[in-house]
């Protein structure tokens, strides 16, 4: 039998999928639902639960903060982590992040695969942070929203983070595959 959380985790993924691929963005207002439908579902069941909730909407958005400024990930997936991480808890934010990095890197390579991005698009992450190495943080590169605006593509990071989050609380809860 489903719990409201699965209820809710499985609903809210199936949406973020849906926006992530057709309109390669992520609602503030689904996003900001979520966190506050994870707070109140983990409010339900006492201030201890409340309390990590919060923690793990501020440590999910805390873990994608960095990727985020450099601009390899847009404000929406930085979002999602904290909704995962409000309705998850914080001791499944960092395998919710390990999964994602995996997932993320499977969509790249099937992407690749596909050949409908090019491989141009992926080491400009390397060039990115060869940049922002070299310059010591002079010179920051260019975004992910700056870089769509022009025509590249890009991996809906949003379905790797979903797949993580799925990965993390149905097939690896106790995290004896990532180990942590």
């Amino acid at each position: 039998m489903f719990s409201l959380k699965d209820i809710l985790l499985l609903l809210f993924s199936g949406l973020v999928v849906i926006f992530d691929v057709r309109e390669q963005r992520i609602p503030n207002w689904l996003n900001f639902l979520a966190i506050g439908a994870g707070l109140l579902l983990n409010g339900w069941n006492g201030l201890p639960a409340f309390v990590d909730s919060l923690y793990g909407c501020a440590l999910g958005i805390g873990v994608f903060v960095l990727p985020f400024i450099f601009g390899w990930l847009g404000a929406g997936d930085v979002k999602l982590m904290g909704a995962f991480g409000a309705i998850l808890g914080s001791t499944f934010i960092p395998r919710v992040a390990f999964y994602s990095v995996l997932a993320g890197g499977l969509l790249a390579l099937f992407a690749l695969a596909g050949k409908k991005f090019k491989v141009k698009g992926f080491t400009s992450v390397w060039l990115d942070l060869k940049l922002l190495l070299m310059t010591r943080g002079t010179i920051v590169p260019e975004g992910v929203g700056q870089r769509s605006r022009r025509g590249a593509h890009a991996v809906p990071y949003g379905v790797a983070i979903v797949l993580g989050a799925l990965i993390a609380m149905y097939y690896d809860p106790d995290g004896h595959w990532a180990g942590f």
